[in-house]
């Protein structure tokens, strides 16, 4: 969990440390401007956080019993001003566990975009995603808040087209009440995507 929290902090401050220089300079955007995006790629294990059970506490990385999935997702934003822009974004999540049974997420979120870094051919952007989730492992299915923080920079070829290289952490939670049999079992479970995304705007 340490780990992962230092991650995060070091790729923030690394992204505003890039993007403070850029802040001041002119924009690309204007406000009505749209961006539609595809990503794919892989996630990796990040935490799981059994927040109600001291004995089992917080696993990280492969002690979480999940393997390496997959990620997809499509999102649709529009510019409210020259570095914002706000939309949604529907996605798909898989992972493995050990014992070989199936954890799909199904991500349905409001996404805002911040864009301090924009020339016309290169995008540093930061977004987060809010919103829940069905998920679904083995039997089990249920509805999640869900939650996702993500940096892209991405390199645009024409007018139009880009491609971009996204990373973050995406977290879901599994939350009982005191009076259920399950208490001890609620958790906060974070993944960490590695995508390409394609973007198209106009």
């Amino acid at each position: 969990m340490k780990s992962s929290k230092k991650f995060i902090i070091a790729l923030v401050v690394l992204v505003l440390l890039a993007a403070a220089p850029a802040v001041a300079k002119s924009t690309y955007y204007f406000k009505g401007d749209q961006v539609f995006s595809i990503r794919a790629g892989v996630d990796f294990p990040g935490f799981i956080s059994f927040y109600n059970d001291p004995d089992r506490g917080t696993v990280t990385f492969w002690d979480t019993h999940l393997r390496l999935g997959g990620v997809a997702s499509i999102a649709y934003q529009g510019y409210i001003n020259e570095r914002l822009a706000l939309g949604g974004e529907l996605g798909y999540v898989f992972n493995y566990s050990r014992s070989n049974k199936i954890m799909t997420t199904v991500p349905l979120t409001a996404k805002l975009t911040f864009v301090p870094v924009q020339t016309g051919r290169f995008d540093l952007a930061a977004s987060l995603n809010l919103g829940g989730a069905f998920i679904r492992y083995d039997e089990g299915r249920f509805f999640s808040p869900y939650a996702s923080v993500t940096i892209t920079p991405t390199i645009f070829f024409n007018e139009n087209w880009g491609l971009g290289l996204e990373t973050g952490i995406m977290a879901t939670m599994e939350f009982y009440t005191r009076n259920s049999n399950k208490h001890d079992a609620s958790a906060f479970c974070g993944l960490l995507p590695v995508t390409l995304a394609l973007s198209y705007r106009h």
